[in-house]
């Protein structure tokens, strides 16, 4: 039998059985997520997948642990290039991926092989969230980056963080402003800005039902701070860069 003939068999057998693979635009958000350090984002992602009746996903191997490892094998070298594109060291990324890919090799189990995976998830969506504090010296500085990043699909002020610190909210300002060379105000914004991008990049969720998961008080607001942040509104932005990823830039100079 050819590729060819292979690929269609299989195609009709999906279709005939109404096989319902997880979507393409679901699989790179996560991707995005990790690489944006979204760990509550991740983790509820993970936790609806685990609920999930309808999920399958492609038989790599008849032999139900070589598809778990493969399948791992796979999500471990595609997590490490998305972080890299987002600013991870390219020696930490690759190196981390050898050592989960080991890891994977050895482990003696499907359920072994799955926890393993969700280990992967959850390591390289910590240190990307962690890169964003590495200027940071200061303890309530720390802690609000962790708030706003926490609750960046909520509405958020500047007087809510320092509340849920503790702390006068003009002492944190200043201090936030020194350390990190923007406003508190400042960083809400661009966290929900670069979400915004990561989804336009690579879901198909419109205008509106970004500003809802962001927390925006309406759609022409988002709009008006996304386009004054990009110089593009955000269709324009999506014309330009969908689905554009490491995948379609590795052989640029």
């Amino acid at each position: 039998m050819t590729i060819d003939e292979e690929l269609e068999r299989l195609l009709l057998s999906e279709r005939d059985n109404e096989v319902s693979r997880f979507a393409y635009n679901a699989e790179i958000n996560r991707y995005s997520l990790i690489a944006a350090g979204d760990l509550e984002g991740l983790k509820k992602d993970l936790e609806r997948t685990r609920k999930s009746t309808n999920y399958r996903r492609g038989v790599l191997s008849s032999d139900n642990l070589n598809n778990e490892k493969y399948h791992a094998i796979i999500m471990t070298a595609l997590v490490s290039r998305f972080c890299i594109e987002h600013g991870m060291d390219i020696a930490v990324s690759y190196t981390l991926s050898d050592i989960f890919i080991r890891k994977i090799d050895r482990a003696l189990t499907a359920e072994a092989v799955r926890a393993v995976a969700e280990e992967v998830r959850i390591e390289y969506c910590t240190r990307m969230r962690d890169l964003s504090k590495k200027q940071v010296v200061s303890r309530y500085v720390v802690l609000a980056i962790d708030y706003i990043r926490t609750h960046v699909q909520e509405p958020i002020t500047v007087e809510q963080v320092a509340n849920e610190l503790s702390v006068n909210s003009s002492y944190l300002s200043k201090l936030f402003k020194k350390e990190m060379g923007k406003s508190i105000s400042e960083y809400i914004r661009d966290s929900k800005i670069e979400i915004a991008e990561h989804m336009l990049r690579h879901l198909d969720d419109t205008s509106l039902q970004i500003a809802n998961y962001l927390g925006f008080s309406s759609q022409s607001h988002f709009i008006q701070v996304f386009r004054k942040q990009t110089g593009m509104t955000p269709e324009e932005y999506r014309k330009k860069h969908y689905h554009q990823s490491w995948i379609g830039e590795v052989d640029k100079p």
